[in-house]
């Protein structure tokens, strides 16, 4: 899988302490995806309490461009 990451999306990765692993999992087995407001893809990934979201466009079959990582949400489950 080819994941090409802005440099908004390392630096929200960084501030919100999201692992490249993280992103991986979550594009190859989310446990949720919507739709944005303005079109773009959200992949959504529970990681035991947080909440991982990956905003992306899909470029090919195994290829994908990352613009952010949103910020993880605790859950009380």
């Amino acid at each position: 899988m080819g994941i090409t990451y802005t440099h908004h999306a390392k630096q929200r990765m960084i501030q919100r302490k999201v692992s490249t692993e993280q992103v991986a999992e979550t594009l190859a087995s989310p446990d949720d995806v919507i739709l944005g407001k303005e079109g773009e893809t959200i992949a959504i990934k529970r990681f035991g309490a947080r909440e991982v979201r990956v905003v992306y466009q899909k470029v090919d079959a195994d290829s994908f461009v990352i613009y952010t990582v949103m910020k993880p949400r605790v859950h009380n489950d």
